[in-house]
């Protein structure tokens, strides 16, 4: 290998090094991913992510006794996490070490909003810890969050599966909250099927728009999908 070909490869390596390095900016111009064992507390805004319920259960079939799948409980929208991100992509996993935990007091308080204990713990692991936050700290914003968005009465325990487009979706959320501005809001779809609801929040947790991860078109480019009944 020559001078120039060494010197090359340095180059290569520094700039692979830099997109881990953990800081708002560690991002390539394309790429909208995750940043492993980046560092916590450096990140540009929340993504609180609303699950439903029922297109989980779809193909759940193993997953009868989970309470989220429980037909004779109201388990529409749960929370199904507290995301900070990048303005591209997002921190994950930003621990060092022993793996974090959760004390039993947080999994019993948050257990009302998030469908298991496994759920809970993941969701700090993996987000939470890129927070900076303290798990009682970040599920004390994650539920200050989740308590502040009206959910539609449409999709209030409802008996029959509806077919709307995104945009539908998101109008019915923007309606329902007076606070709630478009560019603020997502909606995910899988096989066709709504997946959740994500909503954008700056790090003081006032409503914001959203970012580049959120781009309605690469959540979810269907001109219209499935709303599952429970």
């Amino acid at each position: 290998m020559t001078a120039l070909d060494l010197r090359h490869a340095g180059m290569a390596l520094a700039t692979a090094a830099s997109l881990f390095a953990g800081s708002a900016a560690a991002y390539d111009d394309n790429g909208l991913h995750a940043y492993p064992h980046a560092e916590a507390g450096n990140f540009d805004y929340y993504v609180l992510v609303l699950g439903w319920s029922p297109t989980y259960c779809l193909k759940k079939v193993d997953e009868r006794h989970n309470p989220q799948c429980d037909t004779r409980l109201s388990q529409d929208f749960v929370l199904h996490g507290l995301w900070p991100q990048y303005a591209k992509g997002w921190p994950q996993d930003c621990y060092q070490g022993q793996r974090p935990w959760v004390p039993s007091q947080v999994l019993d308080e948050m257990r009302s909003l998030m469908p298991s204990k496994g759920l809970i713990i993941h969701e700090y692991k993996a987000h939470g810890t890129c927070t900076g936050l303290s798990p009682e700290q970040f599920y004390d914003a994650a539920r200050t969050l989740y308590d502040k968005v009206s959910v539609p009465a449409s999709f209030d325990d409802p008996e029959t599966q509806r077919y709307l487009s995104p945009e539908n979706i998101e109008a019915e959320f923007i309606a329902a909250n007076a606070w709630l501005k478009p560019d603020m809001i997502a909606v995910t779809c899988r096989s066709g099927n709504l997946l959740d609801i994500r909503l954008c929040f700056d790090r003081k947790l006032a409503p914001q728009a959203c970012g580049a991860n959120e781009v309605q078109k690469r959540l979810c480019p269907l001109a219209r999908i499935t709303v599952p009944a429970p």
